[in-house]
């Protein structure tokens, strides 16, 4: 999960949802986790979450 949002540049649950073909209880756990570790920011009403990370060059085009 960490690498699907900061390669995409957002977080979202719904997102999450597609790329990863989990239910929305896990999705929500999972963006609870990643902004819990900084990695995301919080939430902003409907929109995506900022990416506080940024992409390291070793991890670059992998899932």
């Amino acid at each position: 999960a960490r690498l699907i949002v900061i390669e995409a540049g957002k977080a979202s649950t719904s997102y999450l949802q597609r790329r990863l073909k989990v239910g929305y209880a896990r999705a929500a756990r999972l963006i609870d986790m990643l902004e819990e570790r900084n990695i995301i920011g919080p939430g902003d009403g409907a929109k995506p979450r900022e990416v506080l990370e940024k992409p390291s060059p070793n991890e670059s085009g992998t899932v």
